[in-house]
């Protein structure tokens, strides 16, 4: 616990029995109420200890279950296929600096991957036309989502 007082920000590591542990629910505990930020890291493969959210919301006692899952807490989702775990890895990194003073107030980091592809360096050759049917619910927010993310030359109709 004197370690969560020195800590800026606290990443708890979702997984089968995490919630049931005495020692990772004094951390929490004391996380909580020394006011410190918590990073959710969700591991979902059964096969390496994890469940779905609501299995592991189950374990956790009941008067700590909104202080960690409804409380609005970053979480990234841990993957085990290299290119995905290196997403995983710079969502953690994101949300843990984001949590810190330096940090206090920015909604994002310019953070990448070398060798990232990044919607900046999107773009195409000639203009686009991207059809949203008004029979699909969705659809056109989607397309305005892409529009606005590949640099010029789409529009939406």
């Amino acid at each position: 616990e004197a370690y969560i007082g020195r800590s800026q920000v606290v990443l708890c590591f979702l997984s089968r029995g995490y919630l049931r542990s005495t020692n990772c629910l004094r951390e929490v505990r004391a996380a909580l109420e020394k006011g410190k930020p918590l990073v959710l890291v969700h591991e979902a493969d059964p096969d390496k200890g994890g469940g779905t959210l609501a299995e592991l919301r189950s374990e956790c006692p009941e008067e700590l279950q909104a202080a960690i899952f409804d409380a609005g807490w970053p979480m990234a989702v841990w993957h085990r296929i290299e290119a995905f775990q290196h997403v995983s890895l710079k969502v953690i990194a994101e949300a843990l600096l984001l949590k810190t003073p330096k940090y206090a107030g920015e909604n994002e980091l310019p953070l990448c991957i070398p060798g990232e592809v990044r919607a900046v360096d999107l773009a195409f050759p000639k203009p686009v036309v991207l059809w949203a049917s008004t029979l699909n619910a969705g659809a056109r927010d989607l397309g305005d989502a892409v529009a606005a993310a590949v640099a010029g030359g789409i529009s939406v109709t």
